[in-house]
């Protein structure tokens, strides 16, 4: 008992002792760089938004904001790679909710999003749209749903390719309209789109970004958006929830998050500057430039949003029976 007493006490000497040098490193920081990886090729909606962010928060930190982009997996590589990072607060994660797609579609990830990673701040989202060829004779969601209906089975949509946002939107769609729509994949949103116009497939499910032009010049007709709000670039277009739908939303979104252990005052420091930066009129302006809307908000709230997500995601993949490729 003595010697369990001993090595008690031990314990908590150094748990105490480590307790100010703990806080002294928050007090201290950033003192270099801080880097944000970014788990997708250079040049997409994420690394577009993160490069966005990081001149910003250069300037709130004092510190050069550097983004890595470590593509390959489907996010998985990049995501492996920062929760095995050192958690002091400078190797950082944008995720999107193709990581928490992710989880449904494979089983035996090797990263945990809840147990090896914790939430930062929320950073933005993007509406997808559903839109049809002119060619196609209904003017409002509700019209196709009629038209899915009485002919099962004969229209079909295109999608950035199976486990992405859009195509987990899709058939998130047809679950709760109860339609049958053949899903066709494609490898991106851009041929997914071209043969949309192209009349190949009557449908597709895409980023406003990438469809926005089309639908102006009338090469393509949106009816209606997947997001809870109207997007700001397509005012007119209803959602999904406000024909009928009440509370859908399967939006692409991004966050930052963290390996699991950062001290909670670094956690506190960049969610506080994050969410002074995406409140910036500047970059809410550049935000919605690419279709997104700058979000914010607590560790706690995006920790409740990325699990919500998750069970949802995992749902509709479990009810359309959607195997990874």
């Amino acid at each position: 008992m003595k010697n369990l007493m001993l090595i008690f006490g031990a314990v908590s000497s150094l748990a105490l002792g480590l307790a100010p040098c703990i806080e002294t490193l928050a007090q201290d920081y950033p003192a270099r760089p801080v880097r944000i990886v970014v788990p997708y090729a250079p040049g997409g909606s994420t690394d577009i938004l993160t490069r966005i962010l990081s001149v910003k928060l250069t300037g709130r930190l004092g510190q050069s904001v550097v983004v890595d982009n470590r593509g390959g997996g489907n996010g998985i590589i990049g995501t492996e790679i920062v929760a095995h990072s050192p958690a002091d607060g400078y190797t950082l994660l944008m995720v999107t909710n193709g990581q928490t797609i992710n989880v449904g579609l494979h089983p035996n990830l090797p990263v945990d999003l809840e147990r090896d990673l914790m939430p930062v701040v929320n950073v933005a989202e993007m509406p997808n749209l559903i839109v049809v060829h002119p060619s196609l004779p209904v003017k409002t969601l509700r019209n196709l749903i009629d038209l899915a209906k009485a002919k099962p089975g004969s229209l079909s949509y295109s999608h950035a390719g199976v486990g992405s946002a859009q195509h987990l939107a899709g058939e998130y769609f047809k679950l709760v309209a109860k339609v049958n729509i053949v899903a066709v994949p494609y490898k991106g949103g851009g041929p997914a789109v071209a043969d949309a116009i192209a009349g190949a497939v009557e449908m597709v499910v895409a980023g406003v970004p990438v469809v926005s032009q089309y639908i102006a010049a009338g090469r393509l007709r949106a009816l209606a958006a997947t997001s809870l709000k109207r997007s700001a670039l397509l005012p007119d277009v209803p959602t999904v929830a406000e024909s009928g739908y009440p509370g859908f939303n399967a939006i692409f979104w991004i966050a930052l998050i963290a390996p699991r252990g950062v001290p909670p005052a670094i956690v506190q420091r960049l969610n506080a500057d994050l969410n002074a930066v995406l409140h910036d009129p500047e970059i809410e302006k550049q935000f919605s430039v690419q279709g997104a809307s700058a979000v914010g908000g607590s560790p706690a709230e995006l920790g409740a949003y990325m699990k919500k997500d998750i069970e949802t995601m995992a749902r509709v993949i479990k009810e359309a029976n959607i195997k990874a490729e």
